[in-house]
């Protein structure tokens, strides 16, 4: 697994430095904040179309096929940044990178559900916090390579160091033995008919659209929101710092609550925490403050993520552990885009209040909805000689056939 941790660190490095740096591109490229909203918006899409397309194959025996593919895309999409000039070819290069994330995710999260057995949380958790590492660490090395040369070398070096990750996945194991097929029997093709019409797996995936949907709004407006503030541009790539460490050091401490208190109960509860502090961003007005307020929200995404990851494959069968993660992440990459999309309008419009006021409120509106569809209970303490709790681990044994959407 260590392969897999190393290529999420060194991609989400790239990721966070487009994310931090949008305001520089914005100065240096003359663009409008619709089209930092395009930006970010394009990276969603690509990520929904991949996800939809090529999570099926890593049930089927292709894991390793999409994170080399992945990992080629990522570099190619930081190399072009170091490159572009102009807004559309901007736009392509977000949507490349996205498109990466796309093939990279599901199937390192479904090695993850099949190597695990009783600690999905905690391993979830360790992932997310390799995932988050580059979060931490990208930002600021993305901010001192653009004060040493300008936005461009940031691009550079990062889409190097991620075309050099592929070697880590020499020797990594992704799928069970045996589980390629090249003819799939019809019945299995509906896989994703199944997954959703299923209210618990909808529940689920509801909370991620949630989490995904604020990724979404955060993307164009966290570093233009700050610029506005007066913030410098080292300020901003520290500020995203400032939100992802505290992320980074309770993760694997996170998975571990959602193995224990079960994962529904805890991505609900993390997730419904969130949303204040989601919709207050745009009243506060002070770039000390908002950098403060990050730090809890960053606390309460730490357990959201591994929980709500845990939660989706608990509530689908276990062969169709990469379909169902998969389809979830899709699902959250259409929030996102969403949200990409619409709150650099509405910051624009509006301004920066009721942007992040709007946001909080879809979040709510999301996390609502969830909790009628399936109530979270909080998992019970196993008793020696009871019969299992109904909020038992259900990954114990495949229930369906591997098959494709």
């Amino acid at each position: 697994m260590r392969g897999l941790y190393v290529v999420a660190a060194v991609v989400m490095a790239g990721v966070s430095a487009v994310f931090v740096l949008l305001a520089e591109l914005e100065h240096r490229y003359g663009l409008s904040t619709t089209g930092l909203g395009l930006i970010a918006g394009s990276a969603f899409v690509s990520a929904l179309l991949t996800q939809l397309g090529f999570a099926r194959y890593a049930d089927r025996g292709y894991g390793l096929v999409l994170l080399h593919t992945g990992v080629a895309m990522a570099a190619v999409g930081l190399l072009w940044f170091a490159v572009a000039t102009k807004l559309w070819q901007l736009v392509a290069a977000r949507a490349v990178l996205g498109a990466s994330v796309g093939m990279i995710i599901p199937a390192a999260r479904q090695a993850i559900v099949v190597a695990s057995s009783g600690n999905l949380g905690e391993r979830l958790g360790v992932f997310y916090a390799a995932y988050l590492a580059g979060f931490v660490f990208g930002p600021p090395v993305a901010g001192a390579l653009t004060v040493i040369g300008d936005v461009r070398l940031p691009f550079l070096v990062l889409g190097v160091a991620v075309a050099l990750s592929a070697f880590a996945l020499r020797g990594v194991v992704v799928d069970e033995p045996g589980r390629r097929q090249v003819v799939v029997a019809v019945a299995d093709r509906r896989v994703l008919r199944r997954l959703v019409v299923d209210r618990r797996v909808i529940a689920a995936m509801l909370i991620v659209v949630s989490f995904r949907y604020s990724v979404g709004v955060f993307e164009p407006l966290w570093a233009t929101y700050l610029d506005s503030l007066g913030a410098p541009t080292l300020v901003i790539t520290i500020s995203l710092t400032v939100f992802a460490l505290p992320m980074l050091v309770i993760a694997k401490q996170a998975g571990r609550l959602s193995d224990r208190a079960g994962p529904r109960w805890t991505s609900v509860l993390s997730a419904a925490a969130s949303v204040p502090l989601m919709a207050m961003y745009g009243f506060v007005g002070l770039v000390p403050v908002v950098m403060a307020m990050a730090i809890p929200h960053g606390i309460c995404e730490a357990i959201q993520s591994p929980g709500t990851q845990a939660a989706v494959a608990e509530a689908a069968p276990r062969a169709d552990a990469a379909a169902a993660q998969g389809l979830a992440e899709a699902a959250g990459s259409a929030a996102a885009a969403v949200g990409a999309f619409s709150a650099a309008p509405l910051f624009s419009a509006l301004g920066p209040g009721p942007a992040w006021l709007i946001a909080g409120v879809v979040m709510a509106g999301l996390i609502t909805t969830s909790s009628v569809l399936d109530r979270p209970r909080r998992r019970l303490a196993t008793v020696p000689g009871a019969p299992p709790s109904p909020d038992a681990d259900v990954l114990a044994a495949p229930t369906s056939t591997p098959g494709p959407f």
